[in-house]
């Protein structure tokens, strides 16, 4: 059952004490997208490109805190780094494959782009734990895993519109930690897709491999 309550109650209970890499790497994307989006283009790519890394990294840090194993390596900017380094070409298709698609179908009218992009939003995370999916793959996963649940995302974002207008109100200062938050949440409603679309039979770990 899609839980966004929980999902957020966890991402704050993960990014507990841990805010200062998330927030650091929310900066570093502000400014690149500053100078990217000079170039739509361009700024596809480091939307992208940052977007996966920054997912791996989060994803890196709940491994850790669900694990409780305190032997695995901590999570560093260097984790953000290995991110890069691995999985940087293919972050960028990805990135492109789903500009490509959602700007098509927003040609038809505004809502069947809205719907195609929550269709596609599991993408960077696919890509984000699973570097040697290619991009075609990883968009085919995520329609699968947000069959049904696209409304449910949707509403999930709005629960979010009070901390959004109060980023706004403090000149966007707030969006430093909001974006961690945000992507942490998705990060879980990510998982629980994934095991609920195991346990419905639509998906198996199989799938998941290159």
């Amino acid at each position: 059952m899609f839980n966004r309550v929980e999902y957020k109650k966890n991402a704050l209970a993960i990014l507990h004490n841990n805010w200062s890499l998330p927030c650091l790497l929310t900066i570093i994307y502000v400014v690149l997208s500053c100078f990217a989006d000079m170039t739509p283009f361009l700024g596809i790519i480091v939307s992208a490109i940052m977007s996966v890394g920054i997912s791996f990294t989060l994803m890196k840090m709940a491994y850790v805190f669900t694990s409780g194993n305190l032997q695995i390596e901590k999570v560093s900017f260097s984790t953000f780094l290995e991110a890069l380094e691995d999985r940087w070409l293919v972050s960028l298709l990805a990135g492109l494959w789903n500009a490509l698609w959602v700007i098509l179908w927003s040609l038809l009218f505004i809502i069947p782009g809205i719907v195609k992009a929550y269709s596609y939003s599991m993408m960077f995370y696919i890509v984000a734990e699973n570097p040697k999916i290619g991009a075609i793959k990883a968009m085919d996963i995520s329609k699968i895993l947000t069959q049904g649940h696209k409304a449910d995302l949707f509403i999930m974002d709005l629960s979010f519109l009070g901390w959004i207008i109060l980023s706004i109100l403090s000149c966007g200062i707030g969006f430093i930690w909001l974006y961690p938050y945000m992507t942490m949440t998705e990060i879980n409603a990510y998982y629980d897709l994934k095991r609920m679309a195991f346990a419905q039979n639509k998906l198996t770990p199989a799938d998941f491999e290159a």
